[in-house]
């Protein structure tokens, strides 16, 4: 038998070590390859593929320094694409549970925060959120993501009012952060929060801030839109008239559009309009891009992956040609099948938010149909959503706007008369990025826009038998920079104003 001297033995624990640093080496190379290839699928919006990778990194290269990247990946990524939020925690919790000071686990801390925030409005969710946001300067001081947790507990203070503590948290941010992306995009909610406290003056200050810190970012061009949003409202529409029509109409001349079921914009921006004859998308320049053709069609909405969901009769038609019934209860209780739905749309918790007029009420579903409660009450035909997740809710029968908070409890109410208005025969809602809310009268040919507290911010007019003019308005749209788009009933157009 030989003999291992010492020499020899320590000639093989440094062969050993150095094949072992080799493979480690070589594991680091190809989780950061594969990481990469996750992110790239991610990034167009390939999600399926990009969490095959992700998910490859966590379970085959544990060790890695990639490993904790990829887990807030694919936290993120649950929040806010299908909002899984049961997944988004569970990656959150392995990420802090076996890379606890990791880079990633300041980020791991404010995804927390954001799940608490997005399951609940109540006083127990908003201090969880809080907590987490608090944890990241205290156990990560002078981290990049503490200027994320100082924006995220602003955004958490303004999801439920408290507009005055979230604007001093944007500040802090803008103060402490000057040179982060973060800084930027306090700017924008602080300008926010200035217009719900009645200040648009210093909220265009805000905007501007935000254009100048980033120019050529998006939080840039958000602060642009905003610019010109609230100038139109609040500078040009002092005294005047705030929009007038561009002279532009969206659609072919003498189309068969018609019957209008609302105005839509999707992620890049896209303009749909949905009609009796399905939805059709148009291009930039006006031209149509694509049609989905359904017979009958009484609404449409996106969901949580940007595909559109058609509603027909008493069910929705989803991207797969699925068509999913609904039920609510009947004056006895018991559940019976919804046969209208003039207006739905999908909540940031995967919900189905459903307008059931004959059963003079909105109900809240699962994907699949199943009856989860009553959302609110009413005759209602339309229907519009804020980001905080507050709803408007147009009844026909009243000639109101009720608004209520996303779980369906009563915030305010445009009655069919008010201070300086009077609604004649209102057809359809739709709010703004600053939180402004759009009503379109058809019965007055005019479009009403509210502010805070309800107060009447601007009244759109065009003179009868002018270009523009309001006189069979069927369906209103706003985009991002607050352009207003009209169906008109009589051209079979879409009418710009800016």
């Amino acid at each position: 038998m030989t003999r291992l001297t010492s020499s020899r033995i320590a000639l093989l624990l440094v062969a050993t070590l150095g094949v072992s640093a080799r493979a480690q080496q070589n594991n680091e190379e190809f989780a950061r390859r594969q990481y990469d290839s996750g992110m790239s699928f991610l990034q167009n919006h390939r999600y399926s593929e990009a969490l095959k990778d992700l998910q490859a990194v966590v379970d085959s290269f544990a060790t890695t320094s990639m490993a904790d990247n990829a887990l807030v990946q694919i936290a993120q990524y649950q929040l806010e694409v299908p909002r899984d939020l049961d997944a988004a925690q569970a990656a959150v919790d392995k990420l802090l549970k076996d890379y606890p000071d990791t880079d990633s686990a300041p980020m791991a801390h404010v995804v927390s925060g954001r799940i608490a925030f997005t399951k609940g409005r109540t006083a127990a969710d908003i201090d969880a959120a809080l907590a987490s946001f608090e944890r990241v300067p205290r156990l990560f001081p002078g981290n990049d993501a503490v200027a994320a947790a100082g924006f995220f507990a602003g955004e958490t203070l303004r999801s439920v009012r408290r507009d005055a503590d979230a604007l001093d948290r944007y500040r802090r941010v803008t103060m402490e952060y000057p040179r982060s992306i973060w800084a930027a995009r306090a700017s924008l909610s602080a300008g926010y929060c200035l217009v719900q406290q009645d200040k648009p003056a210093q909220a265009l200050q805000e905007f501007q801030r935000a254009r100048q810190l980033f120019p050529g970012t998006a939080a840039a061009t958000d602060g642009l839109n905003l610019n010109t949003l609230a100038y139109r409202l609040y500078v040009r529409g002092h005294g005047g008239q705030s929009y007038t029509f561009s002279g532009k109409a969206i659609g072919p001349e003498k189309s068969e559009l018609r019957d209008a079921t609302g105005i839509a914009f999707d992620a890049a921006g896209q303009l749909m309009l949905g009609h009796k004859g399905g939805v059709t998308i148009f291009k930039a320049d006006g031209s149509v891009a694509q049609s989905f053709t359904a017979v009958d069609t009484t609404a449409f909405f996106l969901d949580e992956q940007e595909r559109i969901v058609i509603a027909r009769n008493g069910s929705l038609i989803t991207a797969r040609a699925d068509a999913i019934t609904f039920s609510a209860p009947g004056g006895d209780g018991q559940l019976r099948a919804v046969d209208e739905i003039p207006a739905a749309f999908a909540n940031e918790r995967g919900e189905r938010i459903i307008a059931n007029p004959k059963g003079r009420n909105v109900i809240r579903s699962l994907p699949n149909g199943r009856f989860v409660s009553i959302f609110s009450t009413g005759q209602v035909t339309r229907m519009a959503r804020n980001w905080m997740g507050d709803v408007a809710l147009l009844d026909a029968n009243s000639k109101s706007v009720a608004i209520v908070d996303r779980d369906g409890k009563a915030v305010s109410k445009l009655a069919a008369k008010g201070t300086g208005y009077e609604l004649d025969d209102p057809v359809d809602v739709a709010f703004d990025q600053l939180g402004h809310l759009y009503v379109l009268d058809k019965g007055r040919a005019s479009i009403l826009v509210f502010g805070p507290k309800n107060k009447l911010v601007s009244t759109i007019t065009i003179p009868n038998n002018s270009p523009g003019a309001l006189n069979r308005a069927a369906a209103l749209g706003i985009d991002a920079a607050g352009r207003l788009y009209v169906f008109d009933d009589k051209s079979r157009r879409i009418q710009v104003y800016q």
